[in-house]
């Protein structure tokens, strides 16, 4: 099977709850821009005030993934809606179709949590080095030490830098 068929249409999902917006509030002094992509606007944060807080920001992303798509493994809705989101074009009405149609697919996790902010289309890559690539190019990398606890997140977790031998 060659992955899953992609409508063109485009969705915008809603923004529930936005956990990178409110960590990047409790700094008021940096003027940040909500529709720039979420690791453009951290990286001048840093270089603004001259610190590291990588691990609560990448924690932010994290949360901010389960609140834009859910969390929940046995959540018929939470699959669709990010069936959508990735432009499936036939979604499945059963769970265990859409977890297949997810794990075929290839997404740049950093690319899928800025949606929202930007109004960027999902870049769906037709295989895992094609996403390799372009995630090394760009440096967009999600932070996958909060991703392996669970949820529909790891459906979508690849081994970018290290090919996954188990």
């Amino acid at each position: 099977m060659s992955g899953p068929n992609r409508s063109k249409t485009r969705r915008r999902i809603p923004l529930p709850a936005n956990h990178i917006n409110i960590f990047l509030v409790e700094h008021p002094s940096f003027d940040y821009d909500p529709s720039a992509p979420v690791w453009t606007e951290f990286n001048r944060m840093c270089d603004e005030f001259e610190w590291d807080t990588k691990r609560k920001f990448k924690s932010a992303v994290v949360q901010q993934f389960n609140n834009l798509y859910g969390s929940g493994v046995e959540d018929l809705h939470s699959w669709q809606n990010l069936c959508h989101v990735l432009n499936i074009k036939s979604v499945p009405d059963r769970l265990k179709e859409c977890r297949e149609q997810v794990r075929q697919t290839h997404v740049n996790l950093v690319d899928l949590v800025d949606t929202p902010r930007t109004g960027a289309s999902v870049r769906v890559f037709p295989n895992l080095e094609k996403l390799r690539d372009y995630t090394s190019k760009n440096e967009k990398y999600f932070p996958k030490e909060d991703a392996y606890a669970g949820g529909l997140l790891r459906f979508l977790l690849r081994e970018i830098l290290h090919s996954y031998v188990g």
